[in-house]
């Protein structure tokens, strides 16, 4: 896989994975309103501006082979309950789920926090999504404890990137 910036190209592969039923269970549950397609346009505007303010963000994941786009993966600043933190994030196409790319992009994400030299990364995760779950587990990231984020009470893990870690 190719992990790059985002790009305007990148729009039906933003808009696609927002509008997939499992992607939105995970990442806008009910009672919210269901992604819409601009949406997925409003997460890459969001995504390009946040590499151009920071240096970092969210990558393009893209299958090498097909040219196909399988997610979005990377780094981000949020809100982690009442503080600022750098998230670890990751969704790829539930169609390609199985496949290790959430796990292999997210393992880059930590890697490229260490080049970053930052002190901590996070992941929230709905109690819901095993799936990620098993993906932070499987990067290294540690339970530490649980956090309100968007409304919601998230599983909260964390990791202490190192250049010298072994992933």
């Amino acid at each position: 896989m190719t992990l790059r910036p985002p790009g305007p190209g990148d729009g039906p592969g933003y808009r696609a994975l927002l509008m997939h039923p499992t992607v939105g269970e995970w990442l806008r549950p009910q009672p919210l309103e269901p992604f819409e397609p601009a949406d997925g346009d409003a997460w890459l505007r969001e995504d390009e501006a946040h590499w151009e303010r920071f240096g970092f963000g969210p990558w393009a994941v893209i299958e090498r082979e097909s040219g196909d786009y399988l997610g979005r993966v990377g780094l981000r600043w949020t809100d982690v309950g009442d503080r600022a933190g750098i998230e670890a994030l990751w969704a790829i196409d539930p169609e390609r789920h199985g496949e290790g790319f959430a796990a292999e992009a997210a393992a880059a994400a930590l890697a490229f926090a260490a080049e970053l030299e930052l002190d901590e990364v996070v992941a929230m995760i709905l109690p819901i999504n095993a799936a990620s779950r098993r993906v932070a587990e499987k990067i290294g990231m540690e339970p530490a404890g649980e956090v309100e984020h968007a409304g919601f009470d998230h599983l909260l893990l964390r990791s202490e990137p190192r250049l010298d870690s072994p992933r």
